[in-house]
């Protein structure tokens, strides 16, 4: 293993420094795989005490006919074995592929964060608890980096971020390599399910799973995965930075904020550099709640230039966000009020 503490010891760990409190209640995603087996069981050898507020979650994706079936079976039985609540969504054949809108790996994402959301808030559990580690976040960085990332795509998977009102998601495995998890499960005969579609290449992230990171490793680097990791830890550092600077900004040229509407103080803003104000609008967008999967790092940087630019402007942005720029203010609003003059 990677250190000479166990793996329980690890992932208690990498808890701790999600600031994760489990007397407030885990919501444990279990696929049935490897990593989930390994999850669960470390959890409960970790805080047994807590137990009454741990609650296993599995989703059934319906993609892999009746081998998907099995494996909501046999987290169901796990569950019950450890005395623990089971939540279960079983998704119809072909559900995934009539909302996947091109992107059936996005479907089946998206769905399942919705699930987990909506059971730890039913259920009245503050944390929803997933496998990750240290390989899917080597996996990710690189997805991001080929598909054109910022900053926010560097760094890769948070050990926690909100999921829902009073709901974090929470990976405590991050720094965990799955050659460690699998040494685990053997050491304790552990049994777990084995999902084939995860060998499919039609998929981008097991392309690079299966195809691209060990052809980096043999050809190239064979750290290239420590180094992806070490990459996304200090594109945090630096997103922390620049939040941080970002909460300033927002600080002083607020002239108005809703929901819908919001009004900046545009000499204020022009007297930070670009890129400073670039970044400022990323975290905006955030807050507001406003549509980003169509904002790139060419429309914040369109953003910036109009916002520290002379003269008067109108320009439409993805998501329904149009931006007037007038001498000394930056109004932005979503398009349901874009069409009302300016105040």
């Amino acid at each position: 293993m990677t250190e000479s503490r166990s793996l329980p010891e690890q992932i208690k760990t990498g808890y701790s420094d999600t600031g994760c409190i489990p007397q407030n209640g885990l919501l444990l995603a279990v696929s049935g795989g490897a990593d989930s087996i390994a999850l669960l069981h470390a959890t409960i050898v970790i805080w047994a005490e807590y137990r009454e507020q741990i609650v296993v979650a599995h989703v059934n994706h319906g993609l892999r006919n009746g081998s998907s079936d099995d494996d909501a079976e046999f987290v169901r039985g796990l569950a019950g074995e450890f005395g623990l609540p089971f939540r279960l969504l079983t998704l119809q054949e072909g559900s995934l592929e009539q909302m996947s809108a091109g992107s059936l790996e996005e479907a089946a994402r998206q769905r399942r964060y919705d699930f987990l959301a909506e059971t730890a808030t039913k259920c009245g559990l503050s944390s929803v608890v997933t496998a990750h580690h240290m390989d899917d976040q080597a996996e990710t960085v690189l997805h991001n980096i080929i598909r054109g990332t910022g900053l926010r795509g560097l760094r890769g998977m948070q050990g926690s971020r909100p999921l829902a009102d009073g709901v974090q998601l929470v990976r405590p495995m991050l720094e965990l390599q799955r050659s460690d998890i699998v040494a685990y499960l053997s050491s304790a005969d552990l049994a777990h399910c084995t999902d084939h579609s995860n060998e499919d290449t039609e998929f981008t992230r097991n392309r690079i799973r299966q195809q691209l990171l060990p052809r980096l490793k043999s050809d190239f680097n064979a750290s290239v995965d420590r180094n992806l990791v070490s990459l996304a830890r200090q594109a945090e550092q630096a997103i922390q930075l620049m939040d941080s600077l970002a909460e300033k900004i927002l600080s002083e040229v607020v002239l108005e904020r809703q929901p819908d509407v919001c009004r900046l103080d545009r000499t204020k803003l022009a007297a930070w550099p670009r890129d400073v104000v670039r970044h400022f609008m990323s975290v905006l967008w955030i807050q507001q709640g406003w549509p980003r999967q169509k904002m790139t790092f060419r429309h914040y940087s369109r953003l910036a230039e109009l916002a520290c630019s002379d003269g008067a402007i109108r320009e439409d942005f993805p998501g329904n966000i149009s931006a007037w720029c007038s001498d000394d203010m930056v109004r932005l609003t979503r398009k349901d009020v874009a069409d009302r003059p300016p105040a």
